[in-house]
């Protein structure tokens, strides 16, 4: 059992932001630290931003992104190919595709991966 070393709010903070990918307990913890030492620069304004999201933030019901829109803001974009259409396992896919510009297409995020030799299908 770990020794505690801060107040339950702190150690809530710590826990949670080590559920994001990447970070660890001891990145967590660092990362917890610098929050709290930049408290107006960034801890307050983070606070503000994840509160922002959970009230906005969207699933687009035609393509499955994420945004504040829905339909999204690809989706209602009329400069895009409606004749092509992307199909990707996740957001992070289809936002990496866009960072590249490689195309001007319409995506479909299907949320999970399909393995028709696993029994894996679309419900």
């Amino acid at each position: 059992m770990s020794k505690r070393i801060a107040g339950p709010e702190i150690e809530r903070l710590i826990q949670l932001l080590a559920k994001v990918p990447g970070l660890g307990p001891r990145s967590a913890r660092r990362a917890a630290l610098h929050l709290i030492k930049k408290k107006e620069q960034l801890l307050q304004p983070l606070a503000a931003a994840m509160g922002e999201a959970v009230d906005k933030v969207r699933i687009c019901s035609t393509c499955g992104n994420v945004d504040t829109s829905d339909p999204c803001m690809i989706c209602t974009d009329s400069r895009r190919d409606a004749g092509t259409l992307i199909v990707v396992e996740d957001v992070s896919d289809l936002w990496a595709l866009e960072r590249a510009a490689a195309m001007n297409v319409r995506y479909h995020v299907l949320g999970g991966t399909l393995s028709p030799l696993d029994g894996i299908g679309p419900e």
